[in-house]
């Protein structure tokens, strides 16, 4: 027998408390194996080894493979010895196909170990995966799900194929009612976990398929319960009503969107510390139900019951506004804090500061007296109490001169409103709720007035506000109920046709944007927020997982409440999806714009690699530097506007450690320079440019590239070091004012870009790569500068550019605006090193 010790131990169990497990005896081949050995177990349905060999290769050396033939036979099946010196296949990547004969047949497909290692492993029929513990063998139906259209899909333990699957003889069964497929296939593949049974005229009652009356059986596997599967999409599961707690007449109006439910209940919390008391709602139509309660809930809490496919849940209601604790429960009540609109411009006029409300104002020297906060980041006159001149927080962004300030989630997330905990706040819960760790009292109404006053407060100083939003994911997990769960157990998620979730967000779970009334509520809540909190814009994260009809419908009735509505987001998921999302050039002609990382990479790297230089410390990737400058016209926009342009944000390294670490040699003056030469670029070139907050001023995390859930001492904004590197600030100030006052660094259009912006080669002007020089025509793009050169040196000594005809004014250079008229230029001009110059014609 195998002995397995587990050593994991839960919170407050004595170490000494060890268990011990004794599994698997029956499929051991033998009590020990030479120390060069790995036996390989393989099971198939029909249990008919006969002929069955291994197909063994060296897929790492890409070197032939050998058959390996049949060691012996245990309850798992059949196993099969390697000898991993033997065959030189220790540590390397190895390839394992069964086959029959002499490739009479095989068992696709191909299974990799990634490094072969003595010990064990155990593959299954038309399973790719090769498992390092026994999996289960034993043959069940984990599932089944009515689709729509007379579609029963059901999932199983293992892979099964048509075959295995027509002698199963499946039938669904109600009372004395027998529905049998005309057709039956695994989805996906050959073989499959799951399959789609096609039965002819099948219409379950809904209400009668939710109370569990319709059963799938079949000949040799254990029956199981039909439930309500993908025909919960279909019209007759949509609803337009206003769902959640409204009001009607004075009265509270409590809608819940539950299509798999045979009772909902509203649990109402009159006095807090008493226990709340259930009241039933009642079922409408299209999976709505209802309840007009007849009085006014003001300043009462409640939460939602949900009986479904035999459980009870209890959680939040999707839609709560003022939720506490994550689950604790939602305040009712009404806030009539007034809100300061905001500045009015054009998205080409935008420039983008991203920042976190707690690194804003945690560190001991912001001179904010409510840190870590909503009221501390809306604080103004904040001065660093040792160095009077420096502005901090609200004050600084203001004098930097950015526009439109992108907080990182502020919208309920994870973390049961502890303002203890660091988080980033990309798990999350409430998407209605503003989160409670930033508000002075968690447990009452103080997080949404707060939050309130803190967007007056930056639109009093002319700044846009713009939430980051995760609507691709949440917190809530199968064994974590939170509220979408409760009120519709797998509704809003993604779920694979043999039942489990969809993880292309890599947090556990993908928000079904495609779901109607999934859909209404992403659309609901980004509009909940324009309207209650006025807020500006919006950035996605991850907007892949929002397929491309949701994006779409986004826009449209963001820009039906407000017209200049700002929204961009990231082209891109963590991991495999089956949605088509947004990517780089779906967002063409769509009004929102998207990250461009292409031009982020060519700049100064690639995030992935560290030892992956880009043009501004080794002078290299100029192509992608140009592209960039141009807009991703010549890529994957349809102008300018659809760009994000930055070369750092939240994830990865900071700018400055990024270029500290990637060039370690360096001198701290050319590693200043780099720094100032990525953003140089980045604010000179058209597209809507973005800041982190902190790099104006060299900002570090101590090298830290994933800092979501590290101390303040990691992630705050450090105010001294503004001090410290206050040329540095001014030359990012100089920058973002140059480009503010001059039209044609922020064209609107393609056309604008291709007619206005020429870089030498197409001047047929002479240019030395790896430098970059172009010319924009600024009267042409409604600028007071007649011509503007901009010049660029990625080399650490000077470069000598050419010049067009005329006398050039020396505008911008390595200390900032040139604030006096300077020496004209002549043909040529030098530039310094790893510098961006602007000059301009003297007409």
């Amino acid at each position: 027998m195998k002995i397995f010790y587990n050593l994991s131990r839960n919170k407050g169990e004595p170490m000494n408390a060890l268990k011990v497990f004794l599994i698997g005896a029956t499929l051991m081949t033998q009590p020990l194996h030479a120390a060069d050995k790995l036996v390989i177990h393989y099971n198939r349905l029909d249990k008919a080894y006969a002929g069955w060999n291994l197909w063994v290769w060296n897929d790492g050396d890409k070197k032939p493979g050998f058959e390996l033939p049949q060691a012996g036979g245990d309850a798992f099946g059949v196993f099969y010895e390697l000898d991993l010196d033997a065959s030189g296949l220790s540590g390397k990547r190895t390839g394992l196909l069964p086959r029959r004969g002499n490739w009479a047949d095989k068992d696709a497909p191909d299974r990799f170990l990634e490094a072969a290692r003595q010990g064990e492993v155990y593959l299954v029929e038309g399973d790719g995966k090769a498992y390092s513990s026994p999996p289960a063998v034993s043959t069940a139906i984990t599932g089944a799900w009515f689709d729509g259209s007379g579609a029963v899909r059901a999932a199983f333990t293992r892979p099964l194929d048509a075959a295995y699957l027509a002698a199963q003889n499946f039938h669904v069964r109600r009372g004395t009612d027998t529905w049998r497929p005309a057709a039956f296939a695994p989805i996906g593949g050959a073989y499959s976990r799951a399959a789609r049974l096609a039965i002819s005229g099948f219409t379950p009652d809904y209400a009668a398929l939710n109370a569990g009356e319709y059963r799938l059986f079949s000949d040799t596997l254990d029956p199981v319960t039909l439930l309500l599967g993908d025909a919960v999409y279909g019209p007759e599961f949509y609803s337009p009503l206003e769902m959640g707690l409204t009001e009607v007449g004075g009265h509270a109006v409590l809608r819940v969107f539950a299509p798999y439910a045979v009772k909902v209940e509203a649990l109402i919390n009159e006095k807090a510390g008493e226990p709340p008391s259930a009241t039933a709602l009642e079922l409408r139509e299209n999976g709505v139900w209802e309840k007009n309660f007849g009085r006014p809930l003001a300043g009462k809490s409640y939460r939602i019951r949900t009986e479904q496919n035999g459980q009870t849940y209890v959680g939040l209601d999707p839609y709560a506004r003022c939720a506490t604790g994550d689950l604790e429960g939602a305040l009712i009540f009404k806030d009539a804090t007034s809100v300061f609109p905001g500045p009015a411009f054009g998205l080409e006029e935008a420039v983008v500061y991203e920042v976190h409300l707690r690194d804003l104002t945690s560190d001991e020297f912001s001179g904010v007296k409510n840190k870590r906060s909503y009221l501390g980041a809306a604080e103004a006159g904040t001065r660093h109490p040792k160095f009077p001149d420096v502005r901090t927080g609200l004050d600084h962004i203001a004098e930097l001169g950015v526009n439109a300030v992108h907080i990182l989630p502020f919208q309920d997330f994870e973390n049961g409103d502890d303002p203890g905990v660091y988080n980033w706040g990309y798990m999350p819960v409430n998407f209605n709720s503003p989160e409670g760790a930033y508000a002075t009292r968690p447990a009452d109404g103080s997080r949404v007035t707060e939050v309130k006053k803190m967007i007056d407060a930056f639109h009093r100083k002319g700044l846009k506000v713009i939430m980051d939003v995760v609507y691709n994911h949440t917190a809530e997990t199968r064994a974590t109920t939170y509220n979408f769960n409760a009120a519709a157990l797998d509704y809003y998620y993604r779920v694979n046709p043999d039942g489990t979730y969809s993880n292309g967000s890599g947090c556990g779970n993908e928000f079904r944007t495609e779901a109607p009334m999934a859909r209404k509520f992403l659309i609901d809540s980004l509009v909940y927020w324009v309207k209650e909190y006025k807020v500006d814009g919006f950035r996605f994260d991850l907007m892949g997982l929002i397929d491309r009809e949701a994006a779409d419908e986004i826009m449209k009735a963001l820009k039906t409440v407000k017209p200049d509505i700002f929204v961009y987001g990231e082209p891109w998921k963590a991991g495999a999806s089956p949605v088509d999302g947004v990517q780089k050039g779906s967002q063409r002609g769509k009004g929102y714009a998207v990250f461009n990382d292409d031009f982020r990479d060519a700049i100064k790297g690639s995030v992935f690699s560290i030892a992956d230089l880009g043009y501004v410390q080794a002078a290299q990737k100029r192509d992608g530097v140009k592209n960039g400058i141009r807009g991703a016209v010549d890529n994957f926009t349809d102008g300018p506007l659809e760009t994000m342009n930055y070369v750092s944000c939240h994830d990865n390294n900071t700018l400055w450690d990024r270029i500290d670490l990637s060039v370690k040699g360096e001198s701290r003056g050319h590693k200043v320079a780099m720094d100032k030469l990525a953003n140089a670029i980045v604010l000179t070139s058209q597209g809507i440019p973005f800041l982190h907050a902190g790099e104006e001023f060299l900002r570090t995390k101590g090298g830290e590239d994933n800092s979501y859930n590290l101390p303040d001492s990691v992630n705050r904004l450090d105010w001294t070091r503004k001090k410290e590197n206050m040329q540095v600030f001014n030359f990012y100030r100089d920058l973002i004012a140059l480009r503010k006052a001059h039209p044609a660094f922020r064209m609107k259009t393609q056309d604008d870009v291709r007619n206005n912006l020429k870089f030498y080669e197409e001047l047929g002007l002479k240019i030395e790569p790896p430098a970059i020089a172009y010319l924009l025509y600024g009267d042409k793009a409604g600028d007071s500068w007649h011509r503007i050169l901009v010049l660029i040196n990625p080399e650490k000594g000077e470069h000598k550019f050419a010049l067009p005809e005329g006398k050039w004014l020396p505008a911008f250079g390595p200390a900032g605006l040139v604030k006096e008229r300077g020496e004209a230029a002549y043909w040529h001009y030098t530039a310094p090193p790893l510098s961006l110059s602007v000059l301009r014609l003297d007409i």
